[in-house]
């Protein structure tokens, strides 16, 4: 059984680790809403899947999220509690940091398991789901999402496309403006002109490739300038179009289970590894250095000690993100890693520590 201190004490951790949580949160997954808009209005993805991918991203968004808001949490309820002057009623019944440490560490570790959990074997599998997901509706994009009553440039300005209208079911464009130019800028190379009445989409079956069917239009291909024009008429007539696709490259990593990246020795899959693992590692490093970071004076500035760990946990993250790229690109040995940022916190925690002890003892032989 908890003791009322401990309670107490996690109670006003807790809370400010749930309210910074959910505003880091809110925050993430509006700017991720606002990118899912973006690519279903450019026709990347399907309208029906934005929160379907959205809800995946949370659960990945978490893990990133825990170590900072708990840390950032202890900074906060300690803080409001030195500020009030209820740790200075505490020390003086003999409440000192080993004792605060206690719930807090404590508690620290059962987030530190569960994130584990979810960084080692959830994660990639919704990684892995998220990323099909993309890929499929990159496919399957609807291409009457390229837009009516706008041109559209594509494959580096090469290709013009224009369509007066959507038809009712949106499925169908109507009264279309094609131009093609293999090189932009050469006059003397043919253009390649082509007008519909209507299109729509069709898949290959085969190959997989994106066609757009053109139904009673003409083709003109010709050199501007030159009367010497190619006119052919046709009742339809395919044209393939690259849509956006999504790298697969930039996800693969992120969705490749565990065991496959334990068994591996390439630089970016340990790092990958490494990464997964210096997030459990992140809740008991940033917990170690939020608690002397809390102690603060009554007369002090309200926020000055916060103030100085966001930026000392920006600092970590960015630290973090710098050491992966480094494993991954060979420039750091796996055996250093990841592993000296997790060890940062600590070590600037014990400096933070041995000085506050070195002025306790000053002041008592004065």
């Amino acid at each position: 059984m908890l003791r009322i201190f401990d309670r107490y004490l996690l109670k006003e951790v807790v809370y400010g680790w749930l309210a910074v949580t959910v505003i880091l949160w809110l925050i993430l997954v509006s700017n991720r809403l606002v990118r899912y808009l973006a690519d279903a209005a450019a026709g990347d993805i399907p309208g029906e899947l934005i929160f379907k991918l959205l809800g995946l991203k949370m659960i990945w968004y978490m893990i990133h999220i825990v170590p900072f808001a708990l840390a950032l949490g202890v900074v906060l309820g300690l803080g409001r509690l030195y500020r009030d002057n209820e740790m200075t009623v505490m020390s003086a019944c003999g409440v000192g940091t080993r004792r605060i440490y206690k719930p807090v560490l404590g508690f620290g570790v059962l987030v530190a398991v569960a994130l584990t959990w979810l960084a080692l074997h959830v994660s990639p599998g919704v990684q892995d789901i998220s990323h099909r997901l993309e890929t499929t509706a990159a496919r399957q994009a609807d291409m009457t999402a390229l837009g009516a009553g706008r041109f559209n440039e594509m494959l580096d300005e090469k290709l013009t496309f224009y369509a007066e209208r959507l038809s009712a079911d949106k499925r169908t464009m109507e009264n279309l403006f094609i131009a093609y130019k293999s090189n932009p800028w050469d006059k003397s190379i043919p253009r390649q002109i082509v007008r519909a009445k209507s299109a729509y989409r069709k898949q290959d079956t085969a190959s997989g490739d994106q066609f757009l069917v053109l139904v009673d239009g003409a083709r003109y291909e010709g050199v501007p300038g030159e009367a010497a024009y190619r006119i052919m008429k046709f009742d339809e007539y395919g044209v393939r179009i690259d849509m956006p696709h999504i790298d697969a490259a930039t996800t693969k990593r992120e969705a490749t289970p565990t065991a496959t990246l334990l068994a591996s020795s390439d630089p970016e899959d340990i790092a990958e590894l490494q990464w997964r693992l210096a997030m459990p590692l992140s809740v008991i490093s940033l917990l170690l250095l939020a608690v002397p970071l809390c102690k603060s004076s009554p007369r002090k500035g309200r926020y000055g000690r916060l103030v100085i760990a966001i930026l000392l946990f920006v600092i970590y993250y960015n630290l973090l993100g710098t050491a992966k790229v480094w494993v991954g690109d060979g420039s750091v040995p796996p055996l250093i890693g990841l592993w000296w940022v997790p060890a940062f916190p600590v070590v600037l925690a014990a400096i933070l520590l041995g000085g506050e002890g070195f002025l306790c003892r000053l002041r008592l032989r004065r």
